[in-house]
């Protein structure tokens, strides 16, 4: 069976989903993508008449999101007329679903030459925009799978998950993505582009807008619980922010990287996706997990590097304790709570970051997971080359 490679991995800046500060507030979503593109393109080199598809997440798919956003990307990055172009909604997870996809592509013999990556525009277009969830959805199931706040209320009362530990979870997630910021770590992983400050100027963006370096676990005390303002626990503090952003990573089978001379990061080692109850959605990665470790022949103890979404503080804390994993692995250049989660570009944006650790600490193997909206899981298994 053919092995797929991933030759590069970079991703936009991510900005603040804010109609006056907001870092992309002037950029649109295609623009953005077709901007990624092109520069993942330039970067690695590679002949544009090669690209055999473009596999692209997103969640919220009208606006400038719409009619197929990938294809439409596509040809404004300048890609041949010949290069497909496809977009893929499994909410949280779309973008990692379109990194398997290629993957999965490559193993049955047909696209080889691929870009896999995502995009959401969260100002622009709202993520609950427009959705008439059908009655029949809640004849077995509470309206409230349908708010994400909720679901992480839910997993903080089932497993006993404080405060406290929440809040600690979100500074370390500032402060890891701050340090990661001012050494210069992502600084392969993030092309620098264009949009405007907070006061308006334009100018070339190069670092994520949402990081609160200086914040602790006692000014997180103090916000107000949001979704359940009589005693919860999820505060804005300790969930993602709402987002802007995109991700690519240029992926191949092994075979025809070696012959164009390419030295990928990594080899896409195995995949998964489970379902769980939507009313704990964000334990998803759990069963993904132990499915994708399964399928790989390897042990949690085996794998160096592991990127959990961080939808909410808790729901990584939840599913540290379900795994039995330390946080000595994970996330340790910050996450979703201190960068933000743009939906459809998440899930490669974490294995974006998680392939520039792996190659960085010279990791041999390295896991990607995220929850996903109304219950599912989906994980990703990465080996150095």
């Amino acid at each position: 069976m053919r092995q797929a490679v991933v030759v590069d991995a970079v991703r936009t800046p991510i900005a603040k989903a804010h109609p006056e500060t907001g870092n992309f507030r002037d950029v649109r979503a295609d623009e953005l993508s077709a901007g990624l593109m092109a520069a993942l393109v330039e970067r690695t080199g590679i002949d544009p008449q090669l690209i055999d598809d473009v596999r692209w997440g997103c969640v919220q798919q009208q606006g400038e999101q719409g009619f197929d956003v990938a294809r439409i990307a596509a040809l404004m990055a300048g890609l041949p007329i010949e290069t497909g172009g496809v977009t893929i909604n499994r909410n949280c997870a779309s973008s990692l679903q379109a990194i398997n996809d290629c993957a999965m592509s490559i193993a049955a013999g047909c696209e080889d030459v691929q870009i896999a990556g995502g995009i959401e525009h969260m100002h622009h277009i709202p993520a609950s925009k427009d959705y008439n969830p059908a009655p029949g959805l809640f004849f077995r199931h509470s309206e409230a799978i349908m708010n994400m706040g909720l679901t992480a209320e839910y997993l903080a009362m089932k497993y006993q998950i404080p405060r406290a530990a929440q809040d600690e979870f979100a500074a370390r997630s500032n402060q890891l993505a701050a340090e990661a910021t001012n050494s210069g770590a992502f600084g392969r992983e993030i092309m620098p582009t264009w949009g405007r400050s907070a006061e308006g100027r334009k100018e070339l963006i190069t670092a994520d807008q949402g990081v609160r370096g200086d914040t602790t676990p006692e000014v997180l005390s103090k916000l107000p619980p949001v979704f359940n303002p009589a005693g919860g626990s999820v505060t804005a503090g300790n969930s993602s922010q709402l987002s802007v952003g995109a991700s690519a990573l240029l992926i191949m089978s092994e075979e025809r990287a070696s012959e164009l001379g390419f030295k990928p990061l990594a080899r896409i080692r195995s995949m998964a996706v489970a379902g769980v109850a939507p009313e704990e959605m964000g334990i998803g990665p759990v069963p993904a997990v132990h499915k994708v470790l399964q399928r790989a022949g390897l042990t949690l103890d085996q794998i160096d590097c592991i990127e959990i979404n961080e939808a909410f503080a808790v729901q990584v804390l939840s599913v540290l304790k379900l795994l039995g994993i330390s946080e000595e692995k994970v996330n340790t250049r910050g996450g979703a709570v201190a960068m933000g989660h743009p939906l459809g570009a998440s899930g490669a944006r974490i294995a974006v970051t998680l392939l520039h650790r792996m190659r960085d600490s010279g990791a041999k193997y390295g896991l990607a997971t995220l929850c996903v909206g109304q219950g599912q899981g989906v994980a990703t298994v990465f080996e150095t080359v």
